[in-house]
């Protein structure tokens, strides 16, 4: 990875950051900095050291931060009360660290995490059956398919040894993939009270180990071996996202969140759907009701 694709990354990760971030050498100069590190007057070819008073940089960690290859921080008066500092190691430049403190140029609300604390305000289901239902459902498929779109693209930077676009379209995957969650739960596609759902979801988890390992063995007869054994550790993730949601259920759901009576499972996917009739379509794999058989 080449000095210029570490600063580019840099700045898509850190030029909208409401703190001042630099890439600092551990000779203390400075490589690149973000907008508001430019703000402050910051640029690249000064020394770090040389800003403020002396006493200021007492507590600088560059030079554990390089030596260890682990990241370091320490507390210190900010602007606005207790701040802190931190140095991240690049691993790609062992002498380069990502600089910056968070407290120092940006007010952070206090957050009430106690139980007493006001709950946020849900946006389940607010435009469920109302005129803006399925712009709003195009959108969220629309940004689930961006998601895909980048993990592939990801992959394939990965694979031309493009590691830097790689992790920017990852990131940008992780964004979509936020944005079609938020649209789902405007239009209520999964239920607010969700524990009975997502055991259904469980049960389609340890099937889809079954359904991939069964892909991949087809696979492997196609002579793709590779791609092959990649998919056998997928089926081993499915089955494990099964067992998360279990003791998910086990710790964290209300006794009485899982409800008994009739079974109905999806022949496409094997979500567990309880009611004494089928979804009119699965809300994993979106099959309709004729897909769904009662368990006996």
């Amino acid at each position: 990875m080449s000095n210029e694709e570490i600063i580019q990354a840099f700045h898509l990760m850190w030029d909208n950051f409401p703190e001042a971030v630099t890439i600092t050498q551990k000779s203390r100069e400075i490589v690149a900095v973000n907008k508001k590190a430019a703000e402050f007057g910051l640029t690249p070819g000064i020394k770090c050291s040389s800003i403020g008073k002396p006493e200021n940089h007492k507590g600088c960690q560059c030079d554990k931060a390089v030596d260890t290859g682990e990241a370091q921080f320490c507390t210190y008066e900010g602007a606005f009360g207790k701040a802190y500092g931190y140095w991240i190691p690049i691993p790609e430049k062992p002498e380069w660290v990502i600089h910056f403190g968070v407290g120092y140029a940006f007010d952070y609300p206090k957050i009430d995490r106690s139980p007493s604390a006001k709950t946020t305000e849900s946006l389940h289901g607010l435009t469920k059956g109302t005129d803006l239902e399925a712009a709003i459902g195009a959108t969220a498929q629309g940004e689930a398919n961006a998601t895909m779109m980048y993990y592939a693209l990801a992959r394939l930077a990965k694979e031309q040894g493009l590691n830097a676009v790689a992790s920017t379209f990852i990131g940008s995957a992780n964004q979509e993939a936020v944005h079609a969650g938020f649209y789902a739960t405007l239009n209520g596609k999964v239920p607010k009270d969700f524990w009975q759902f997502v055991a259904g979801v469980a049960k389609a988890e340890y099937a889809g180990k079954t359904k991939i390992k069964t892909l991949a063995d087809m696979v492997r007869a196609a002579g793709l071996t590779a791609a092959a054994d990649e998919m056998d550790v997928f089926a081993e993730q499915e089955a494990h996202h099964g067992v998360v949601i279990d003791e998910l259920i086990a710790k964290y759901a209300p006794k009485d969140a899982i409800k008994s009576g009739k079974k109905w499972i999806c022949g496409v996917c094997g979500y567990e759907h309880v009611g004494d009739a089928p979804p009119e379509a699965c809300p994993v794999c979106g099959q309709p009701a004729s897909v769904f058989k009662e368990k006996v």
